[in-house]
Order: C-alpha cells, then structure tokens, then sequence
C-alpha cells in the first residue's frame, strides 16, 4: 500500500476536522447538561424573593437569607 503525499495530507486533514467536530459536539453537550443541572438546582425564595442554589436533597430547602423552607417546585412564583 503506497500513499502519495497528497492522499497523506488529505487523510490527516479529514481525520483531524472529524476529531474537531466530535470533540466540538462533546463539549457543547456537557456544557448544556451542566447548564441544566443548575438550573435545576436554582431556587427562588417565596418569601424574600432571593435566588440561591441548594444542593440539598428532599422537597424542602431552607432560604440561607431568611431561613424559610421552600419547595422544590415551583420555582418563579413568589408567594
């Protein structure tokens, strides 16, 4: 098997754009899981209103600004 060095090139510039896209692709997508984990574990007190995140298990997590439990669901709404 005898490659010119044009098919040389030309396979080591396919198999590097390949690697670049798949590498690409895989970062965004641990990038956007990242993002919805977080967003996740965002909560809104309903009571004072501040944001925080809590890593805690179980519905309810205490508001570290006013020591409020909170659910978990329903985030956005105050009240």
């Amino acid at each position: 098997m005898n490659l010119s060095l044009n098919e040389f090139v030309t396979g080591v510039l396919s198999v590097s754009l390949v690697l670049v896209a798949g590498l690409s692709f895989l970062s965004r997508y641990l990038n956007m899981r990242a993002e919805k984990r977080l967003v996740r574990m965002k909560i809104i007190c309903r009571l004072c209103g501040s944001s925080f995140v809590s890593d805690q298990s179980g519905k309810l997590c205490q508001c570290p600004s006013c020591g409020k439990p909170n659910l978990r669901r329903g985030n956005g709404r105050l009240g």
